[in-house]
């Protein structure tokens, strides 16, 4: 009876893993996935107001692999990310650089980095739930937002603008996903991935005073940020 039972026991073993590698053959997948974007290090940093310093904001992306075998893949990441200015920090700054009694009012758009990523990725698992790593390269688009301050002191005003721009440069892409089944192909997914890039802009600040002056200079920015997020996949 013992021998029974387990003879039983390891004929449905090797079926359940035979089944699970006939899942994980070749495990293409397509996903759309959204979720929180958080800045880091020099991009969340105020280094002056050329830049600003970039808020915790959203990111959304479509992602799809093909799989060469049951492990390894080639994937695409076509993304963006955006985030807002801490107008709050740049008024800090003015404070402590000028008069502290200045009325500061603070106007300003919204970072924008765009990103078309491809690489391998490595995944483990079973039919009902695998683990994806990747490290993907491509290019990433960022754009460096308008920020226009606004002075008052005893009724002198003063405007410092700092102009857009936009430049491209080589990006990484980096992360660990996981795919958890829901019904059929169908199946959630859990997005934890890194972005970086180093940008250079062109940037000038103009100030105005009754006249206008401007002063040209080249700033560097680290884009770096951290994807936390979930999405549908299609695992096939």
């Amino acid at each position: 009876m013992k021998k029974n039972t387990f003879y039983l026991l390891l004929i449905a073993t090797l079926f359940i893993s035979n089944e699970a590698v006939a899942q994980l053959s070749k495990p293409h997948f397509i996903s759309i996935n959204a979720g929180t974007n958080i800045p880091l290090e020099d991009y969340r940093r105020l280094d002056s107001v050329a830049t600003g310093n970039a808020k915790t904001g959203l990111y959304y992306s479509f992602e799809a692999g093909v799989y060469l075998s049951k492990v390894f893949g080639i994937g695409l990441n076509v993304g963006a990310f955006t985030n807002q200015i801490d107008d709050g920090d740049i008024i800090e700054q003015f404070q402590r650089d000028f008069s502290s009694n200045r009325q500061i009012q603070v106007n300003s758009e919204e970072w924008f980095n765009g990103y078309a990523m491809i690489g391998p990725y490595l995944s483990f698992g079973s039919e009902n739930f695998i683990v994806d790593f990747k490290l993907l390269g491509g290019v990433m688009n960022s754009t460096k937002p308008l920020i226009n301050v606004q002075t008052d002191e005893n009724g002198n005003t003063k405007v410092y603008r700092s102009t857009e721009d936009e430049q491209f440069n080589f990006g990484i892409n980096y992360g660990l996903h996981f795919r958890i089944k829901l019904v059929g192909k169908l199946g959630l997914r859990l997005n934890a991935e890194g972005m970086m890039a180093e940008q250079e802009f062109s940037n000038k600040i103009e100030e105005v005073n009754g006249s206008t002056t401007s002063t040209e200079s080249t700033v560097k920015k680290e884009i770096e940020a951290l994807n936390l997020g979930a999405g549908l996949v299609l695992t096939f």
